[in-house]
């Protein structure tokens, strides 16, 4: 009997347990603050974010997350008291900015979180950026590759 297994021959299926991996244990960390993983996504964009505030396409853009659960988890994450919409100028444009509360929240968040990620993907040592790279070509992005200094 053959001992290779699909999920050892088949990338879809490693992609897929890797992403599974990571978001098992991101939830692990999340569920003791009582935040989602899409919750967390959208607290972590809007804290890296350099802006003031940010519509939630951007957020959409910035995390991967769709659009219309962006717009779902915000009304979340308002009644939980974490962030607050306002009005841009055209008001069809809702801004959106983490509060005192989700600032705390985040800040006292992510040392778990990147943690975690470290433990996940310290294993990858130097090939960590040729991971990355890879998974941006198959998303069609453009990468950019560094020159080793020496």
């Amino acid at each position: 009997m053959n001992n290779n297994h699909l999920i050892d021959v088949k990338i879809g299926l490693l992609l897929w347990k890797t992403s599974n991996l990571w978001q098992s244990k991101l939830r692990n960390v999340l569920e003791e603050y009582n935040l989602t993983l899409n919750e967390f996504i959208i607290l972590e964009t809007l804290f890296m974010s350099q802006d003031e505030g940010i519509a939630q396409i951007y957020i959409s853009k910035s995390s991967g997350v769709n659009v219309s659960v962006i717009s779902t988890v915000i009304k979340v994450l308002q009644k939980k008291s974490l962030i607050k919409r306002k009005s841009d100028l055209d008001s069809r444009k809702k801004i959106i900015e983490l509060n005192e509360n989700g600032s705390i929240l985040i800040k006292k968040i992510l040392p778990f979180i990147n943690e975690v990620e470290n433990n996940i993907f310290m294993k990858l040592g130097k090939d960590e950026i040729n991971f990355v790279n890879s998974m941006k070509l198959i998303l069609g992005k453009k990468i950019r590759i560094k020159a080793e200094k020496k």
